[in-house]
Order: structure tokens, then sequence, then C-alpha cells
């Protein structure tokens, strides 16, 4: 459930910004569009994008509440005040201002399109195709048409002739020829006129319209208009008293032409004969039109009444005959304003001042910017969480969101004063084509160069050592740094006198070698073997191993996995010593304070080293032990083969995740045990007892299946299970680098051991999710690596396991011999949280899907303070995309609950907790060895990308640093 929520908050983070991105778009052009229909649709349009995108705003809010009440508070703590709280507020700023704004731009502009209203009005024969050709080419003007006229209500009839009246010659707007310009269309008309709807003929008619008014006097013009011309709306009712041309049929004839002020004739054509093409109306004595318009002609806005008498062409329908023509006598030429032509330019759009006022008025515009700004923050803050603590970054943010609504107001009062001003004209292709290639440049640059700052600011310190950590410490809610004694970690030693009850040299050298199967690897081995000897000792005893470095060129050390040694022993270059170099030795010596299954392995550029062979299972036995029965250390890994073939060998290109890399090293990875990648046959007579000791010694969980007989987990991580039950059918999930003992007494019939699902070595962890793969981990993918352990050593292997999967939570029991030192009320000195989360952005200089604890990557991590004798609590969650081995060095953690639910069964001690995607556990520990220990992902991959941190006793110091000039690098 919390894998699916931070999944669907890192979705619908993107997702917000993108709405609410296209929804500011739009409310910043709105005021642009050019008639106020379009705005009008636009305006709609805008309102259903706003509703959608305060929905997807509701949804990204109430996903990132949910990983809060899910995971808990310190899980998503970021998610609720980076995205939460600011698009809550802004989300409220766009619901009281904005919808309401738009909703009073949708009251002022024309709903119904005019061609529907057109084809109410005009007979059937009419098409639209004309009434679009009329809109766009025929003006209607006072004083023109010959038509039969309809006289509106409360107007009588007078009669114009057919020719053109006394009116003085008109003048065109400036930039306009005087051939019947189209004024503007949006502004209501002041004087009478006529208004042409519609005029549709059949193939072939000539129709020529004129009319005859009786003398008016001239008005002045407004600059930009010319007397007598202009075009009106073409459909709404007149305001006022005026008349209706509804229709006019006309014979086929020879052709008739349009003048006007002429006595019906034209310079260069002749008089035009009477007949019955040549129509009369009848019409009040008309006014002068105040300034603004021509006289004789107002150009209303289409959709908006006019405001004095005029005529309305409702439709003209003539038969079959020649084909209508309009022609107008020659005007002189205005000059035209730059980029238009003379008798063909387009004055204002045909929005109202008002309305195009309203449009781009703050409360449209801004706060849905700022709801952008905000979305826009909240996805990259999600994309890339900041390290608390939170307080002044949330404070930033809502500082920086207020800052921008100012000034975005400020400007947004400037547009509107610019939009608003008349003659104002939407700027030219050409010149928003500058404005936007110019911005897409601006930004490309500013992009580049934070890629790379952030490239630069990434890059890992040569050197990070004691100085570091002395001021990054997380208290846990204990006291701070200081109150203890001053130790040097390099003190803190095991015994380094006496003779040793067990001595081992383990030589590290680079070689290519073959496997018992036969594949050649590129290896790093201990001692020429894969995996390195096993090492057998004694709890309590003294152990000395010699560690000698012949040739491997970036170092080696040596960690003790799971055993608690003293803190100089625990063998982590840069922290507990320096790394071996060639030619060079190491002395360990501690004594094992613990019986188990544990395993070595190189920790100087461990994601390399341990993925090529540097490792080796050491077993830690009870004093007095019998040698009784089968005791069988099977060691799993995934080997990168050279030169195999996937279809021939089984083996799968890839392993580790595709976010995790390739085990550090990439190639064909096939799994063994051991160095066989085949069936390995044991003959084991019926009865015996029998203890398989399964080390998993790579990055992700690995899948086992034990067929043909009912078996025991007796310890888990090297600790001893209470009161373990039998199990069959049962399918056992190891942690990257954990470690199963499971018991049995072997039956009359074989017992087969094999890997049911091993994300390891399969192609399918090449997924978004890594090792998890939802859950999946290589299910299905039986590998060839299998033991059998048969009486007779010729019987076939059983079917594999296909039951649950085994759940140590509630396996066992607890009795008075397994005492725990934690209770459900127990006082902890310290308590720490930690969200393991994934974060886009740049390590040591590369851009990366980064592996984060609390938002941070090593070295900027706060190691986790404790002081002798502390009893510490810690939650993880996890809210990545993959698993996470969280391995915490010289101690043993104790699982106290999973996903809310309390451990029920024997203590499950462990050193190496896998924690899946979703994933919320609590454990504890005494912290009761001093030093300064790593506490990492033990994916290595992921603990050489930076998931790495420290558990620091208050007092202890060391004097070894790590870095590139150090030659220390620890993963």
């Amino acid at each position: 459930m919390v894998e699916n929520l931070f999944e669907q908050n890192l979705l619908w983070a993107v997702l917000t910004a993108l709405f609410w991105a296209f929804a500011s778009r739009g409310a910043r052009r709105l005021p642009t569009r050019p008639t106020p229909r379009s705005l009008g649709r636009r305006a709609r349009l805008g309102l259903i994008l706003l509703t959608v995108s305060l929905l997807v705003l509701a949804l990204r809010v109430a996903l990132a509440v949910a990983l809060a009440t899910t995971a808990g508070w310190p899980a998503a703590t970021d998610f609720v005040l980076f995205a939460a709280v600011p698009l809550t507020l802004t989300g409220t700023a766009v619901a009281a201002f904005t919808v309401p704004a738009y909703w009073r731009l949708l009251r002022q502009t024309p709903t119904t399109p005019t061609y529907r209203r057109l084809l109410r009005q005009t007979p059937a024969t009419t098409t639209v195709p004309t009434y679009r050709r009329l809109l766009r080419h025929a003006p209607a003007t006072p004083g023109e048409g010959g038509a039969a006229i309809r006289p509106a209500a409360g107007q009588t009839p007078s009669t114009h002739s057919g020719t053109a009246g006394p009116y003085p010659p008109p003048t065109a707007p400036a930039g306009h020829g005087n051939a019947g310009t189209a004024t503007d269309t949006g502004a209501p008309a002041t004087s009478p006129g006529v208004r042409l709807a519609a005029v549709s003929t059949p193939p072939g008619t000539q129709l020529t319209t004129t009319a005859t008014a009786p003398p008016r006097p001239a008005t002045p013009t407004p600059d930009g208009e010319a007397n007598g011309s202009s075009a009106t709306d073409p459909g709404e009712p007149a305001a006022t008293p005026g008349l209706r041309l509804a229709a006019v049929s006309t014979p086929p004839g020879p052709p008739a032409h349009r003048e006007n002020g002429g006595p019906g004739t034209e310079p260069g054509r002749p008089p035009v004969p009477p007949g019955p093409q040549t129509i009369t109306t009848t019409a009040p004595p008309l006014p002068a039109t105040p300034d603004g318009n021509a006289n004789g002609s107002a150009a209303t806005d289409p959709g908006a009444p006019a405001t004095s008498p005029g005529l309305r062409l409702a439709g003209i329908s003539t038969p079959p005959g020649p084909q209508l023509t309009t022609t107008a006598p020659p005007r002189p030429a205005v000059p035209a304003p730059a980029g238009e032509a003379n008798g063909n330019a387009a004055t204002d759009p045909g929005v109202p001042t008002d309305l195009r006022l309203a449009a781009a008025s703050w409360r449209v515009v801004v706060p849905v910017r700022v709801c952008f700004l905000a979305s826009l923050l909240a996805g990259g803050l999600t994309l890339h969480p900041p390290a608390p603590p939170y307080g002044g970054l949330l404070l930033l943010e809502l500082v920086l969101l207020v800052l921008a609504a100012s000034g975005l107001v400020l400007r947004q009062q400037r547009w509107r004063a610019v939009v608003g001003a008349p003659g104002w004209r939407r700027p030219s292709r050409a010149r928003r084509l500058v404005r936007g290639t110019a911005t897409v440049t601006a930004f490309a640059v500013l992009v580049t160069g934070g890629w790379a700052l952030a490239a630069e600011r990434s890059r890992l310190p040569e050197s990070v050592g004691q100085d570091h950590h002395a001021h990054t410490y997380d208290t846990g809610g204990g006291p701070a740094a200081g109150q203890a004694p001053a130790r040097d970690l390099t003190a803190l030693t095991g015994p380094r006198t006496g003779t040793p009850d067990r001595s081992f040299t383990l030589t590290a050298s680079a070689r290519t070698m073959r496997l018992a199967s036969g594949e050649q690897v590129a290896a790093l081995a201990f001692n020429g073997q894969l995996p390195g000897p096993e090492l057998r000792v004694r709890e309590g005893e003294l152990v000395e191993v010699v560690l000698v470095n012949r040739d491997v060129r970036a170092g080696v050390t040596l960690h003790w996995h799971g055993v608690d040694v003293p803190a100089a022993e625990d063998g982590v270059a840069g922290v507990t010593q320096d790394a071996v170099r060639p030619g060079e030795r190491h002395v360990y010596r501690f004594r094992p304070p613990r019986a188990g299954t544990f395993w070595y392995h190189a920790h100087q550029q461990s994601s390399t080293a341990v993925a090529r062979g540097l490792f080796g299972a050491l077993v830690v036995e009870e004093p007095g032990a019998d040698a009784t029965g089968v005791d069988r250390t099977v060691v799993a890994h995934a080997w990168s083969v050279e030169g195999a073939k996937g279809a021939a060998t089984g083996g799968r290109p890839g392993g580790g995740g595709a976010l995790s890399g390739q085990n550090g090293i990439g190639g064909l990875l096939r799994t063994a045990f051991g160095d066989d990648t085949r069936l390995r046959r044991e003959r084991v007579p019926a009865g015996t007892p029998v203890r398989l000791r399964l080390v998993n010694a790579d990055n992700c969980p690995r899948t086992y299946s034990l067929a043909g007989t009912a078996f025991r987990v007796a310890a888990i991580d090297g600790n001893d299970v209470s009161g373990p039950t039998e199990l069959r059918g049962t399918r056992l999930r190891i942690a990257g680098g954990g470690r199963y003992d499971v018991t049995f007494r072997q039956p009359d019939g074989p017992v087969h051991l094999t890997v049911v699902g091993d994300a390891n070595a399969t192609s399918a962890s090449h997924g978004t999710e890594g090792c998890g793969e939802d859950g999946a981990y290589g299910a299905g993918q039986v590998e060839t690596a299998s033991l059998l352990l048969d009486p007779t050593g010729t019987a076939d292997p059983p079917p594999t396991a296909t039951g649950p999967l085994f759940d140590p939570l509630d396996y066992g029991s607890r009795t008075a011999a397994t005492p725990v030192p934690f209770a459900p009320g127990t006082r902890y000195d310290r308590d720490f949280h930690l969200v393991l989360g994934n974060s886009l952005g740049f390590y040591d200089g590369r851009p990366m899907v980064l592996w984060t604890v609390n938002n941070a990557v090593y070295p900027d991590i706060p190691a986790l303070l404790v002081r002798d004798g502390d009893l510490v609590r810690v939650s993880f969650v996890n809210r990545s995309l993959d698993d996470h081995p969280m391995h915490l060095h010289g101690h043993r953690m104790l699982v106290l609950s999973r996903n809310g639910q309390e451990a029920t069964g024997s203590p499950w001690w462990t050193d190496t907790l896998n924690i899946a995607p979703g994933e919320r556990f609590e454990v504890a520990f005494r912290a009761d060895n001093p030093g300064l220990w790593m506490d990492h992902c033990h994916n290595l991959d992921h603990a050489r990308d930076g998931m790495v941190l420290h558990l620091a006793y208050d007092g202890v110091t060391t004097p070894y640093e790590a870095g590139s000039s150090t030659g220390n690098l620890p993963e």
C-alpha cells in the first residue's frame, strides 16, 4: 500500500504540474481572442480545464495525506508540507477568485453560434457556405442593398430608391481601402444601418442591390473608419426601431452593380437598366451617427444588440441565372498600418473593450499562474525531496509564492491596460515567433547552467573524516554530542597479544578462473578459490586472520558480516582502517561472541569486489559441539560469466535491477551454489541429521525451495530460533547478505534444494523497480544450480515447493529461556526514523536515480548519535522502488513490528533486515559496542551510490578518512 501511494504521489506530482501549466497558459491568452464568440468558447474550455485541474490538485493532496496516514507522519512529512499545504492554499484562491470570474465572462459573451440563428431565420435553399462567404466578404451598410424590407416593430415603412442616396463620399479608416471595408465587429452600433445576415443565390445569378436614402448630414468619423461602409452584426436583433430586409428574389437578367453615393452607375460601367433586378426599399430618414462610426453605417458587435434604427437583411434567394456579384465605385486608398494592405485590413478583432478588460483581470489570471508555480515547486520537491529539517524551506516556499503573486498582480494590471487600449492588436506572428524563440533559448540556457551547477555541487569531497561527522549528528531525541569522554577508535581492538586458537591467511589476487561447472569468470579471489575458503571457528576462541593483497590494485579489507567484533577489527576502509594496498598485509584478531552462520567479504569498493568473488563463509560453532550428521554451507552467488549465451546456458543478462545496476560488473549472470551452476548430488543415508547453512552473497533477495522433506528454520542471521516448528512446501526468501540455517533428518527419498526465484540473475530485475519486481523476485525462473541429497544417489529430484513464503514474524515461540530486553512499554533513550526513498538528482557528478535516507545521500546523511548503554529504537519506512537489506555493523537488531503488526514468534534477531517497497519495520538494539559503525543498504550498488550512514558513539573519533584522494572507498 505504501509503495503504491508513493508511486501515485510521484505520478500525480507530474500530472498536476502539467494540468496547471495548460490552465495558466489558457488564462494568460484569454484576452487576446479575436472575437467575442472565440473568447466565450475559450472561457468555457478554460472553465472545464480549471475544474479538472482542481480535481487533480485535490487528488494530489489526498494522496499525500493518505501516505502520511498509512506510513506515518515521519514518512510523509515532506510530501504534506511541500505539496498539500501550498497546493491547498493556491487551489482555494483559484476556487474563490478565478472560477467566479470565468462564470462572469461566460455571461458576458455570446453562447449561441450565429450560424444556427441564421439557419432558423432563412429559407432552406440558403446554404451555410454562403453565410460564411458573406460574413467574411460582404459588409451590409445603410443605404446599400435592394430588397423587400420588413419594417421592424413600431416603425412605418418609407422608401429608398434603387440607387444610392446622396451621402457625402465616405472615407476609409487608416490602412483600409475604400472598397467596403469591415470595421469593428465588436462595438455596438450607435446609428441606423442595415444588417446583412446572408445572401444565397443559385449558380449563375448576378444580383445588384442598391438603395437610396434621404439626405442626412455628414458627421466626423474617427481616424481609421470610412463613412458609409462598415460590417455590422450578422445576426443579433436590433434594440431600436428599424427595418428588416427579409428576402429578395430576382429573375435572370443583366448584371447589376453595387454603388455607393452615385446615381446608379460607376465610372466605366453602363447605367443600370430598370427592371426587376432593381430593388427599392423604404425607410425613415436616418440621423447622423456619433463619433466612432461612419455616417449611415454602424459596425456592431456580432452578438451585441444594435442601439439605433437600422435594417436587417435576413436572406436573399434568387432563381437560377447569372452569378451574384457585388461591386463598389473606386475610393482613394488610405495608408495602411505596417503589415496590412490597403483595402483588406482588419481593425479591432471584435471584442468589446469592457469584455477584454474583464478577461484580462488579475482574478482570471494570477491565481491560476500562482497555482501553477505551486504545483511546479511541489512536483520538483516530490521528485527531489529536501532533507530535514523542513521548517525553513517551507517558509521560503510560501514567501516565494506570496512574492510571485504580488509581482504577477502588478504585471497583470499593466498588461490589462495594454490590451484595453483603443486600437490594440495582437502582436504579429513574426513577433510572437521571435519572443517564443527568445523564451526557449533563455530556458535552455538556465536548464543547461542549472544542470552543470547541480552536477558540480554533487561531486564527492576528496576526503571525508571525523570532522564531517562532528557537525551532522541526528540525536534521536537524546543528549547532544560532547558529553562522553573522548576515545580513539584505533584503541578499540581485539586482543593484540596471546596465541590465537585459530589462524588463517587470506591472499587476495585478480585472476581469470573457471567454475566447477565450466564457466569462465574474471575474478577477484581469496586463496585462488571461488568463493573464498570457508573459515570454521568456535565461539569465544581467539581468531587471527592475516590478509595479504597480492595484486588487487584498488586495495582490500575484510569485514566480518554479522559478527560483533571490536570496532578496529571491522574492516571498513576509511572508517576503521586504511585499505590494504598491493604487497601489503593486515592482521585481524577477535573473539566471536556468538555461534552461528556468518560470512566475510571485502569492504573496499565492495560493490565490485564482492561481485567478482572476494567473499567466503564464516561458521562459528558452539564450544564442545560434536560434528554429527551432515553440516553443509551453501553459498549462493550470481557470477558474471564470460561469453555465456543466455539461451544455451540458462544465464540471463544483467542482475541487481535497472536502478541498482548489474551487481557492479554487468554481463550474463548465472546463479551458482559455491562455484557450480549445475545440479550437485550427494549421498546421505536415511535418518542422518542434516543442517544446511544458506548464505545469500548477493544484493537482492533470493527464494529457495527445499522439497522432499519437512524441515525447521533453526537460525536466522546466526541467531537461534526458539521453538521452531516443522514446515513442508514452504519457500524461503533470504535477504541480500542474509543467512538461514535449516535442519531435518534425511528421509528415505531425495531432498532437493534449489532456487525458484532469483532477482540477482534474471532479466526481469531490469524493470523500474529493481529487485522488487512487484514482489516477484524472479519467481518462475528455476535456476540450474541445486543440491540433491539422496540415500541412493540415483533418484530424480522431487517437484519444487510451491507453498507460502516463510514469515519469521510469527514463527517459533518465546520462552523464559529467551528473554528480550525490549517490551511494549520500554523507554528508549534514542528514537530514530529512517525513510528509505528515491530522488532524481546527481551523485558525484552523474545524473541518476538516487537512493536516499531521509532524502539525503552519503556523506550528507547525519550520523545516528548514541552513548554506550543506550536503548535505541529505529523505524524504517521504504517508500522507494526497490528492496533495501539494511545492515548494521557491530550490532544485532530485534524486530519489534512489521507494517504495524507486532512480532509474536521467537525473538527475531537480525543484522541484515530486508525492507521491501512499501514495508515499515520497527527494530531495537542496545548500544553496547563503542565505535564508529557503518549502517547501510547491503544492496552494495545502492551503498556505492550513497545509501550509507553511520552509527556514531559519543566521544569516539577516527583518524581514517575516505574519499578519492585517500584511496579509501568503502563502497
